[in-house]
């Protein structure tokens, strides 16, 4: 596998050593110039046994409290970059200490309002000579990238479309099984989806724009619908100067959750507010969150598979065109990743380490399709075993 990094050694810090985490420590510890990996976490535990695991020698745990600016930008100096792996709620932190260390930022997306708020910190990133990309995961993230490979093919780009399909073919005694974060499902489940349509953004219902869809087997066909993401907030942006119109995300959740999802929010258990109950107060939301995290995990792992679709459509040479990209991930065995895990958490060590060496010189707050190199990119996810659809490497 050619290397990626320059000749000297690079040290890259990891924050969040969940199921993300855990396949960008592996992808980093697997580049050869990678000399340290710092794999920070709440949990101390946590963080040590995957930077043991995954790390390739190379890796070692340390103690990360993201909301304490000062202390963690004292622990990013020296890295070349901060491949933040959190909940997408520390975004802004975990920023702001990259700034004082005056270290390159990457994450996996903000679910459009946090994106929103970050792409405002573009001065300050510029003004210390440092790039941050925003949502370099699988949706956001490739899906961005393989848009900016379709829309350099045309001239005019009237809509860009995501498309998120996945299917899990183990068997749960627990209909409801979360494959990442569970504040992150619930959030994308309940904030009112966004869609940029004829030209301006648009808030749609939750669940809504149902539209059957078939992808390649063993995923079949698919209802997918509008969710709230990231894409959706970068996207029209990035093609304005080709006059795009629309673009949209849409995902399959398995019907079993959308109706759960439904029920919970009708009782209440859904809002934020605080309640009292006796003598405290609490948040409906927290305590359903607590709930779900303490439960005994299943035991067994995901055997799913996910597409990322991408519809570009617009013209070339006054002609109508329709362009799609696919890239697909497996499960796998060894080591033991979900194909959510695989196509999320490798694309962020990959820009990460196209940062460390050059194939991006951009500075400022981007997003991935303006300052990855498409083709490259997703040369790279190919030979992960991501699998990209619609183009060849010759």
């Amino acid at each position: 596998m050619p290397a990626l990094l320059k000749e000297r050694g690079v040290r890259f810090t990891v924050l969040g050593a969940g199921m993300m985490g855990c396949a960008t420590v592996y992808d980093l510890g697997r580049a050869k110039d990678v000399t340290e990996i710092l794999v920070g976490d709440f949990d101390l535990g946590r963080a040590e046994e995957v930077a043991k695991k995954y790390g390739g020698g190379k890796a070692r745990a340390v103690f990360v409290d993201v909301r304490n600016t000062g202390e963690l930008a004292k622990l990013l100096a020296g890295s070349e970059a901060v491949l933040n792996c959190t909940q997408y709620y520390w975004n802004l932190e975990v920023m702001k200490a990259a700034l004082e260390a005056r270290v390159n930022y990457l994450d996996l997306g903000g679910l459009f309002y946090t994106t929103r708020k970050q792409l405002e910190m573009d001065k300050e990133f510029q003004g210390i000579g440092k790039l941050a990309i925003l949502g370099i995961g699988s949706a956001p993230g490739i899906a961005n990238v393989m848009a900016r490979y379709l829309a350099d093919q045309l001239d005019r780009v009237e809509f860009a479309g995501v498309y998120n399909g996945s299917k899990d073919f183990q068997t749960y005694v627990d209909a409801m099984s979360f494959g990442f974060s569970i504040a992150t499902i619930l959030d994308e489940l309940t904030i009112a989806p966004m869609e940029f349509s004829k030209g301006r953004f648009v808030q749609r219902e939750h669940f809504s724009g149902a539209e059957p869809m078939t992808f390649r087997k063993p995923i079949g066909k698919l209802v997918m619908r509008h969710s709230i993401h990231s894409e959706v907030a970068t996207l029209p942006l990035s093609f304005e100067s080709k006059g795009i119109r629309g673009a949209s995300f849409k995902i399959n959740y398995d019907p079993h959750l959308i109706e759960a999802v439904r029920l919970l929010t009708g009782i209440g258990l859904m809002e934020q507010k605080p309640v009292k109950v006796g003598d405290t107060e609490i948040a409906p939301r927290a305590f359903l969150e607590k709930i779900l995290k303490s439960r005994p995990p299943s035991g067994k792992s995901p055997k799913d598979v996910e597409t990322i679709r991408v519809i570009v459509r617009g013209r070339k040479g006054g002609k109508k065109k329709k362009l799609l990209l696919d890239a697909t991930a497996r499960h796998t065995t060894n080591p033991n990743f979900s194909a959510v895990a695989r196509d999320t958490g490798f694309p962020i060590s990959v820009a990460a380490q196209m940062i460390a060496n050059g194939s991006i010189e951009a500075k400022g707050v981007q997003a991935p399709e303006t300052v990855i190199p498409a083709r490259e990119f997703l040369k790279e996810m190919d030979r992960r075993g991501i699998r990209i659809s619609g183009v060849t490497w010759r």
